[in-house]
């Protein structure tokens, strides 16, 4: 089942420089256990662009089945890649289950 992980500990960012430039978004975080899979971040769908041009994305990840080791662990989403993203584009935020980070570019 996927669940958002438990904290968010930074964003990184990278624009490609290509046609059409691609913005390269990745995250690390914190989940409460070992075992957790295919860590990710999953854009909001906006039916009219954020005013404040911060898009959002949810930090989540597999939940484990069976054993696991009760302890914090450190996890690392997949890049996601944005082709043609927005040109009112200021900022990203991404939420976790106990916080949420912004980064402005």
């Amino acid at each position: 089942m996927t669940k958002k992980v438990l904290s968010v500990i930074n964003i990184t960012f990278e624009i490609l420089e290509k046609n059409p430039p691609t913005l390269v978004i990745e995250a690390n975080g914190t989940v409460n256990s070992s075992g957790w899979l295919n860590a990710q971040l999953n854009p909001f769908v906006y039916v009219v662009p954020p005013i404040d041009g911060i898009y959002e994305f949810n930090f989540v990840a597999n939940k484990p089945t069976g054993i696991v080791l009760e302890v914090i662990t450190v996890i690392h989403s997949k890049p996601f890649f944005w082709d043609n993203f927005p040109p009112d584009l200021k900022g990203i935020k991404v939420y976790a289950e106990t916080d949420d980070v912004t980064v402005k570019l």
